[in-house]
């Protein structure tokens, strides 16, 4: 009875707190943080105040190796270190219920020192991140949200304080709550007319963030080019464009290989997607400006067409790290992915069957909607199982007819056409195509003209069995 009566004043409570009004302004005495006294509002809810928050780096240089420098204070020194401020600086903000030295938040690090000469921090602020109030996840979150707001102050004052370097040479990732605490940092760099260079958004958190201001959440104005990666809008991310570009890879929800079920996957497929495109070579996610994904996915000749030279077919941006170089290609960007293990990108360097130009393929591919992506993958699976179950004769009756049952799939779509099937299936199955290749040039051998015996026929194989089963019995009973 008790715990159905906290249930639901929780509910109640979860549902009044977006129309709480403004709280009190926080405020630090002593001339040392003046600089931001008074310029940040905090949204107050009675059990979540704003409180300190411990905030550590962990600073990763082609120096350190693998093995970071454990900075312990909110605003360290850096002298002794081995951070130079004549490299570009970056800092990983991790999100709710996440830490530091997360592996997601290691292989970016890695990444971005392997392709430049940087200094790398990742904030920690795990015990802001997960505070355990009342042991409930739902309250934890609260409170989590109210202090990523302080972290983002937090690593602002560092910036300021601490990096001497001009602004232009400072970027700010971060992921879910983090993505805001980036914004807030931008926000407290400018009390002191010093903005960002960037900060990209990684599927920035959503639940308590519908329809926050832009004081109160991370905004475009945070930084002088601000890109967002949008890839669970419809459960832990934001749905709204943030940013100088959002991008909504496969709308932006439901993330291929995730489940629409399967919580926190798509969350987490930004930071992936964004890590691979720091690194994967020869791996490139092309997007597209349209004014929704069903223009994009049904009719990309209503989309704008861009001229960069290193793009194809009319893309105007490369999501992730790489779209800082088409800055001036701004608004809302879509483009698919596909489920298969890293790197998630269509377009690859990969081998073309058929030799066709590589602008056609990524035209094909590209403007195929889920729906077309999910019968071809279907008939591959069923493809697959047939094989498992050792119906031989089935599956090679499949594999004989898959060409020209994927050009059936994909013949409303108007930029693919019969050549570009084996380039589909390569693409859209990736792996598993490649396996039904394999099996079936070892299961299915071709029928003559001359009356060479085939694989008898499933079908046949259970009637003979049957029938032997039974001739067997009757021998057994004394029948004749």
């Amino acid at each position: 009875m008790v715990a159905g009566r906290f249930a639901l004043l929780l509910t109640f409570l979860t549902a009044l707190y977006p129309m709480l009004g403004e709280g009190h302004v926080l405020r630090e005495s002593g001339e040392e943080l003046s600089l931001f006294e008074g310029q940040v509002r905090t949204k107050r809810f009675f059990f979540n105040p704003p409180v300190d928050v411990d905030v550590k780096y962990r600073l990763r240089t082609r120096e350190t190796g693998e093995t970071p420098e454990d900075l312990a204070d909110n605003i360290p020194d850096l002298s002794g270190t081995t951070f130079r401020s004549n490299r570009p600086t970056k800092f990983i903000i991790h999100g709710f219920r996440s830490q530091g030295d997360s592996r997601w938040v290691e292989d970016m690090a890695d990444a971005l020192l392997q392709v430049e000469d940087v200094n790398v921090f990742a904030v920690d602020w795990q015990e802001g991140a997960r505070p355990g109030i009342l042991l409930t996840t739902g309250m934890d979150y609260f409170q989590a949200r109210t202090n990523c707001r302080t972290v983002g102050q937090t690593v602002g004052e560092f910036i300021v304080r601490q990096l001497g370097q001009p602004p232009n040479m400072v970027h700010i990732i971060g992921h879910s709550l983090g993505a805001h605490a980036a914004g807030f940092a931008g926000k407290a760099t400018q009390q002191e007319g010093f903005t960002v260079a960037r900060i990209s958004g990684l599927d920035p958190a959503g639940p308590w963030f519908k329809s926050a201001d832009a004081e109160d959440r991370l905004d475009r104005g945070d930084a002088m080019f601000v890109d967002v990666i949008h890839t669970d809008m419809k459960w832990w991310g934001k749905r709204e464009p943030m940013g100088h570009v959002d991008f909504y890879p496969n709308e932006g929800w439901n993330q291929p290989g995730c489940g629409r079920f399967t919580l926190g996957c798509s969350h987490g497929r930004a930071y992936v997607l964004y890590t691979e495109s720091i690194i994967s070579s020869g791996c490139q996610f092309s997007a597209y400006n349209c004014s929704n994904w069903q223009t994009f996915s049904k009719n990309r000749a209503n989309c704008d067409v861009c001229d960069h030279s290193s793009l194809t077919n009319g893309a105007c941006s490369s999501m992730g790290y790489p779209s800082i170089s088409y800055r001036n290609s701004q608004g809302s960007m879509y483009l698919t992915t596909n489920g298969n293990p890293s790197p998630h990108c269509i377009i690859r360097e990969r081998r073309d069957a058929e030799g066709n130009d590589a602008d056609d393929i990524e035209q094909c591919v590209q403007s195929m909607d889920l729906d077309m992506r999910k019968q071809i993958r279907d008939y591959l699976d069923s493809a697959t199982d047939l094989q498992e179950i050792g119906l031989d004769q089935d599956f090679c009756s499949m594999y004989s007819d898959m060409e020209p049952a994927v050009a059936n799939i994909t013949a409303p779509n108007p930029n693919c056409g019969p050549e570009d099937i084996p380039v589909i299936l390569e693409y859209i199955g990736d792996g598993k195509y490649d396996t039904v290749i394999e099996r079936a040039a070892d299961k299915c051998p071709v029928s003559t003209s001359d009356g060479d015996v085939t694989l008898p026929s499933a079908t046949l194989v259970i009637a003979l069995q049957f029938i032997v089963m039974s001739l067997c019995g009757a021998a057994r009973m004394g029948l004749p």
